[in-house]
């Protein structure tokens, strides 16, 4: 008796050792992060939205996401990544010089791919993977770059002219695979393409709000029926709002500056301007006061709450134009009826954000959050060390339901966050190293436990056998 309920134990044990890894596999969660490019955050007002309603009710919701400055593409979808300003990011605008390297960064260009522009910072991916995880990523900005010799596990290269269905189907392809992701990154360019070429005001941006809702059903839809849905975190975001331009409000630097004396950098409401040699009083002196309804800074003299003063990337003077206002060189330029990149205070310039999943409280809305709180929200949920960053999780914990994780500590992380996360993939690895060894040991142990024991237990069988047969060969 003794001896079977030694084996009742050892056979417990192992099963206990196997079920904790695998439980830990079954409850990692996972987060698939969605940027609809130019998404105002008031588009979901404007026409019946039912998908994005469903999320709201069912999820969470925040009514004002302040974004980064300036309110571009490239600097506000790495500042989601990384939880960092531009200003420590290094991704200052979509258009940038490196006068210290003599390199150009140019988005209208495509020459986005040197990947010393984006090694100020560590994108989350990398982090991720660093924990032992997989990351998915179809066109989100950047992760098409190798950054600290790194892609993301599953990526694909930007092509714009990939559907977003293909999106959604690679990605899912990556949830369900093998080596599956827990990190799933989608990026999709509308509206914010329309809300260019259209205007944001224009009716014929109905539809593509609407065409953005059935989008999000599509995904939804594709979701549930690959049983993923209920074990997803779905986080619905974007980079920027778009604000109304008009033909008549233009500002022509021609009018006032020599372009001989300057290089013009970015194309959007805030431009940067590099002077020529000897000629910055010049130039400095020609802009300020010259419209009312462009503003002109110093580097040095750029407000604090821009953020957006200290990387070399920022060039010596830069302007800003009012609300709705174009700053061209002169009117032989192009010029858009919608535009974003303005002050990020102003409301047009906010994006959306809503969220849903075993991480996140039912029917719960906040009145405000700021983008670089992303970036710890993310890590926090994913259960890896988030690295030093600008954001705040106590702004958004809220949000959170009890079954989110508790491992990570809720403060922003001091320098040595490098080690933090070295101690941490020790930390990861060792566990399961120890899981696994410990198995092993279970097995074999319990294997010559019961080698012994029937070895122990042969004569003791044989002799009874033999008092049970002797009468029968008496008779």
């Amino acid at each position: 008796m003794d001896s079977k309920f030694c084996c009742c134990v050892f056979f417990t044990l192992s099963a206990l050792t196997f079920s904790v890894a695998f439980s830990e596999l079954q409850h990692e969660q996972k987060i698939l992060l969605v940027s609809f490019d130019g998404f105002r955050w008031d588009y979901i007002y404007r026409v019946p939205t039912p998908h994005f309603h469903y999320i709201m009710k069912y999820g969470a919701y925040v009514k004002q996401v302040t974004n980064v400055f300036v309110t571009t593409t490239y600097p506000n979808h790495y500042t989601l990544v990384t939880g960092l300003y531009p200003e420590s990011h290094g991704i200052i605008a979509n258009d940038m010089y490196d006068s210290t390297r003599n390199k150009t960064f140019s988005l209208e260009d495509m020459n986005i791919y040197d990947s010393e522009f984006w090694e100020d910072a560590t994108p989350i991916w990398i982090t991720n993977q660093g924990a032992g995880h997989n990351t998915g990523a179809a066109m989100w900005p950047g992760t098409d770059v190798k950054i600290h010799g790194k892609f993301p596990t599953y990526y694909l290269p930007y092509n714009e002219s990939v559907s977003f269905e293909d999106r959604v189907r690679r990605l899912i392809e990556w949830f369900k695979s093998k080596k599956p992701i827990n990190l799933g990154l989608l990026y999709w360019e509308d509206p914010d393409e329309m809300g260019h070429n259209l205007g944001p005001d224009n009716p014929l941006m109905d539809s593509v709000i609407s065409d953005i809702d059935n989008k999000l059903g599509y995904l939804i839809s594709e979701l549930n029926k690959e049983k993923l849905w209920d074990k997803m975190n779905l986080i619905i975001t974007s980079d920027h709002g778009m604000t109304q331009c008009s033909g008549e409000k233009i500002i022509e630097l021609d009018q006032y500056v020599d372009p001989n004396d300057y290089i013009l950098i970015d194309h959007s409401p805030v431009r940067a301007i590099l002077p020529k040699k000897g000629k910055f009083d010049k130039i400095f002196a020609a802009l300020n006061n010259a419209h009312p309804n462009l503003t002109v800074y110093k580097k040095e003299d750029i407000p604090d709450r821009f953020h957006y003063k200290y990387h070399q990337r920022i060039q010596p003077i830069l302007i800003m134009a009012d609300k709705g206002w174009t700053i061209l060189q002169n009117r032989s330029n192009s010029f858009m009826l919608g535009n974003h990149g303005y002050d990020n205070a102003l409301s047009d310039m906010h994006p959306l954000f809503l969220a849903l999943g075993p991480a996140f409280k039912k029917n719960v809305s906040k009145e405000s959050i700021n983008s670089t709180d992303l970036y710890p929200l993310l890590c926090y949920i994913l259960d890896i060390p988030p690295l030093p960053h600008n954001g705040s999780l106590a702004n958004v914990k809220e949000l959170l339901s009890t079954t989110a994780p508790k491992a990570i500590s809720p403060s922003v992380m001091s320098p040595q966050s490098n080690m933090n996360l070295k101690v941490y993939k020790l930390h990861s690895y060792a566990y399961f190293v120890g899981v696994f060894l410990g198995s092993i040991i279970v097995i074999v142990f319990l294997l010559v436990f019961v080698k012994h024991l029937v070895h122990s237990q042969m004569p003791t069988i044989q002799e009874r056998n033999a008092e049970i047969a002797q009468p029968l060969l008496w008779s």
